[in-house]
Formats: structure tokens, sequence, C-alpha cells
């Protein structure tokens, strides 16, 4: 099943809608800006549509939810629920990225609100939470647009571009959205 969420501005798609190639460009495109977030590039077009099946089998299983967000054609950005945990919790770590040229634009604020209301809506989780860098002052702007509550700062969280990386740890319930 293809899920197919639009904005404004924005033709958002799960895994099952991407083509290798096509991913294969963005990541590599965009390798330098996304390696200050954390995440590897793909070598090959082979790595590439082998991390697209992972993530379509992620999906079915419902462990993990990745989608893409485009325009004209062209994927912008990318976002997705992972860690995926049910049962007493019914929570995910939602984490999401664009490409430099779209930034400051309020893209991302759009997409993540249609990722959002398909989490809490659809999935019927309860709880997002969503961490970035303490440098990253955009992506707190967008979280904090969305209603993401600060919850703490955790030191040396992520091991990101070769070092530890603290992280600013935010929230969100579906009863507050």
């Amino acid at each position: 099943m293809t899920v197919k969420l639009t904005t404004p501005r924005l033709t958002i798609t799960g895994p099952q809608g991407i083509r290798g190639r096509k991913l294969h460009h963005y990541l590599t495109e965009n390798a330098d800006h996304f390696a200050q977030g954390g995440g590897d590039t793909p070598a090959s077009i082979w790595a590439t549509r082998q991390r697209l099946a992972a993530q379509k089998r992620l999906w079915q299983q419902g462990r993990g939810y990745r989608f893409y967000g485009f325009i004209d054609g062209n994927i912008v950005l990318d976002l997705g629920l992972s860690n995926v945990v049910r049962g007493v919790f019914q929570a995910a770590h939602l984490g999401y990225r664009t490409v430099k040229t779209y930034e400051g634009q309020g893209l991302m604020t759009e997409a993540l609100g249609a990722v959002v209301d398909y989490s809490f809506n659809t999935l019927k989780l309860h709880r997002l939470m969503a961490n970035y860098q303490p440098w990253n002052v955009g992506s707190g702007r967008v979280l904090e647009k969305l209603g993401f509550n600060r919850e703490g700062l955790a030191k040396d969280y992520l091991f990101i571009d070769g070092q530890w990386r603290d992280h600013i740890l935010t929230a969100l319930t579906n009863k507050h959205w």
C-alpha cells in the first residue's frame, strides 16, 4: 500500500513510491549537508535499493515509517518514524532533514505536520519524540511551531560525524495535537 500525503506545496509518499535511482541521487547530492545530522550515504545504487527494501519491510512490519517529500518530481526532504514501540508505550522517534536550498521556507513544518497527523490519527501512536543538536536553532523552531515540548538535554547522545553530540530532547503527545 502506497501512502500519499499532501500539503499546500508538497507531495509526501512512503518508500513504496520511490525509485532507487532517484533516492540515490538525492542522498549523494546532499551527502555533505546531511552528514552534520548523522547517517551515511549508500555507496552505490544497489546499496540504495537495499536500503529502500529495508524501509519497505519495516513499514510492513509496523516498526518504522520513512517518508519522502517531493516538489516538481524531485525529492527535497525526508523524514521518518523509527524505534516504533507498541504496547503500553505507543511511541516513536521522529527524524527529518531537507536539502539546503529548501531550508527556512516552512516546507519541513508542512511535512512534519502531515506526518504527525498521520502518526496520531492513522497509526494511533500516542507519543512522538524528536531530538536535535543545540546548534540547530531552526530545527528547534520547527518543533516548537508544531507544539513539541522541550524535555531536557542529553549529553553525548549520538555519535555523529566522528564525535559524540549533545541533543535537546522534545516530545509531543496526541492529546496535545
